[in-house]
């Protein structure tokens, strides 16, 4: 069951990653118009963020973790997750640019790796977890550690 839990696991994260990839994308590019119309690099960073989330929501949802139902649950948990990971990236940049002096895109890129890692253990382990269905599968997941 393990190697199963393991196989898993390793599929969502390829999948996440690839994902990731055009989230970064939508990400990135977003923020480059939005800086290149003068657009101060904090307000750039929450709408280029708000662009990835979406498209990242309904990606994950699809094809990451395969869930259906719970729509409305499944969003405000991804949108609270985001926006806790905002927080962490912007104030990341923050640190590292207006603090440290380090340039903007390096600043961005460093951001962006801490926000994948946090987005994908809270996506894996908290919005996209699946539920139990029955008392027996709940009982399963107790024995098993939570594998099934």
């Amino acid at each position: 069951m393990k190697s199963s839990a393991m196989r898993d696991s390793l599929r969502s994260f390829i999948i996440f990653g690839l994902v990731g990839i055009v989230n970064t994308g939508v990400d990135i590019g977003v923020f480059a118009l939005l800086t290149w119309w003068q657009l101060p690099w904090l307000a750039a960073q929450v709408i280029a963020y708000g662009c990835g989330v979406m498209n990242s929501f309904l990606m994950n949802r699809k094809w990451t973790f395969r869930q259906q139902g719970a729509f409305t649950k499944g969003l405000l948990r991804f949108i609270l997750l985001n926006l806790l990971t905002l927080g962490v990236t912007s104030a990341c940049m923050m640190f590292l640019h207006e603090q440290l002096g380090v340039l903007l895109w390096v600043s961005k890129g460093a951001a962006t790796v801490l926000g994948v890692v946090l987005n994908f253990i809270g996506s894996r382990w908290w919005v996209f977890r699946a539920e139990p269905r029955s008392l027996e599968e709940v009982m399963v997941r107790e024995q098993t550690g939570g594998e099934i």
